[in-house]
């Protein structure tokens, strides 16, 4: 059934006029409601389709594609309809609409009566706008686009807010377990009923922390301040619990500078007066009491100075190019803070890197007698840092794959990078080799390492991207 124009903007004068409380002010979120705006979307035409109207108002504010939501209820005969896993096209169900699993939700729907989905509910704003005129009830709810209700919205777990750039209005009462807005706008004119209510702007290091006492463990990290709300709506979608049955106890994550546990019996003020910079008590970024080593850094002033608790390391060059390949390799990485440490060992030739991502390192080098004793000291090092940092070989737990990037120095701007990603080694410069197994895509990353150092590059960083990306 068509819309016929003089029928609905008339029909829209008389509701306008009987438009009051939260419905209005629901509304009224983007703006007053006016007959003219909609009246536009009609031009010349003498009649339009409820969908076509409605994809004409969308992307666009709530106002105008709610009011006309609210004209279409009294226009068109109720008529409910089952609908399948998504909805990818502009649809208007004139009466209730079901959904017996999860719906994903990728252009406009409008639904004039209830909407009633078993699974998880999931916009894609902008390209999505939903407007449900009665009530709306899901599993799980997740939504970056407009979302209006004009009943109550009822979510059994939980409602994530996705970007800032849309808005989940409710005009009557909002009921989930766990409210996350995240940054996004939610705006509730009835009554706001959730256990657990992190609101627009949180912080993801306060929210993990919060997340710790309710979530299931995996669902949050502590450490890098975030809730892996991907892992928490797979887990939905396979009605899998995502609450713990009791509360925990809260975790917090520990500042990135040494604690005054760790700094005790040290005598920083000494140890700063003696550095070969000029460094205060602030930039002591790591402490370790059982050696009284420290590490001073100030990063985009000087690069990491290390106090092995007697005295102060010198950095050294780079191996001479014919020790271009390390015959063992052990990787450190310092969870609390973007600190790293690599151990590799040339033959007799220790080489010790110590930084900060994505920023200067100090490189160390100590000769032994024969390989067995650099060996041995390869093992004392990183014993002696077991604990404090994290071992790792191609990934950081609970960040992404190590990415190696050495940078061409006397004079020249040139950077590369590899990574191993399972079994292949992918670089910077459009190569991706697939091997047997990781143990010999390590292998290849070794001679790339050595190739790379005999045509001059440093090893300069270790960085990790999230996603495994080289760009």
């Amino acid at each position: 059934m068509n819309l016929n124009r003089d029928t609905f903007l008339s029909k829209a004068e008389t509701t306008l006029a009987g438009l009051d409380g939260a419905v209005l002010e629901a509304l009224s979120h983007h703006g007053a409601p006016e007959v003219e705006s909609l009246a536009q979307e009609f031009g010349d035409a003498a009649s339009r389709s409820p969908a076509r109207l409605a994809e004409a108002l969308c992307p666009g504010p709530l106002t105008n594609i709610g009011f006309a939501a609210v004209v279409m209820r009294g226009l068109l005969e109720p008529r409910d309809e089952v609908l399948d896993s998504s909805v990818s096209e502009a649809t208007v169900v004139t009466g209730n609409a079901r959904a017996s699993g999860s719906l994903n939700i990728t252009s406009p729907l409008v639904v004039l009566g209830n909407l009633e989905v078993e699974g998880v509910l999931e916009d894609c704003g902008p390209d999505s706008t939903v407007v449900v005129v009665g009530n709306c009830v899901a599993r799980g709810l997740r939504t970056s686009g407009n979302f209006l209700v004009l009943g109550d919205l009822v979510v059994r777990d939980v409602i994530q807010g996705i970007y800032n750039d849309d808005s989940l209005v409710v005009a009557g009462e909002l009921s989930v377990r766990f409210l996350d807005e995240y940054d996004h706008d939610v705006s509730c004119y009835g009554e706001v009923h959730a256990e657990h209510h992190f609101e627009n702007g949180r912080s993801g290091e306060e929210a993990a922390s919060l997340a710790s006492v309710f979530l299931v463990p995996g669902l949050y990290d502590v450490d890098l301040g975030e809730i892996h709300h991907d892992q928490l709506f797979e887990r939905l979608e396979r009605n899998e619990p995502v609450f713990t049955e009791t509360p925990q106890p809260r975790q917090r994550r520990e500042p990135d500078g040494p604690t005054a546990e760790e700094l005790e019996g040290i005598d920083v003020a000494g140890i700063v007066a003696r550095s070969p910079v000029s460094a205060t008590a602030r930039d002591v970024v790591y402490a370790q009491r059982k050696t009284g080593e420290v590490w001073l850094l100030r990063p985009g002033a000087f690069r990491v100075h290390i106090y092995d608790g007697e005295k102060f390391l010198e950095s050294q060059p780079s191996p001479a190019p014919e020790a271009t390949k390390a015959s063992e390799r052990v990787t450190f990485w310092r969870k609390r803070s973007d600190l790293f440490l690599e151990i590799e060992r040339f033959d007799a030739l220790v080489q010790v890197h110590a930084g900060y991502n994505n920023g200067t390192k100090t490189t160390l080098r100590f000769a032994f007698d024969g390989p067995d004793a650099a060996a041995r000291e390869v093992r004392r090092l990183a014993a002696r840092y077991e604990g404090d940092f994290l071992r790792v070989t191609t990934t950081i737990p609970g960040r992404g794959p190590l990415e190696r990037e050495l940078a061409r120095y006397g004079g020249k701007s040139e950077y590369t990078s590899a990574i191993v990603k399972g079994n292949t080694l992918v670089t910077r410069d459009g190569e991706s080799q697939r091997f047997d197994d990781e143990a010999s895509a390590l292998r290849a990353l070794e001679d790339w390492l050595a190739e790379k150092r005999r045509a001059g590059f440093e090893l300069k960083i270790l960085e990790w991207k999230p996603y495994g990306l080289l760009k």
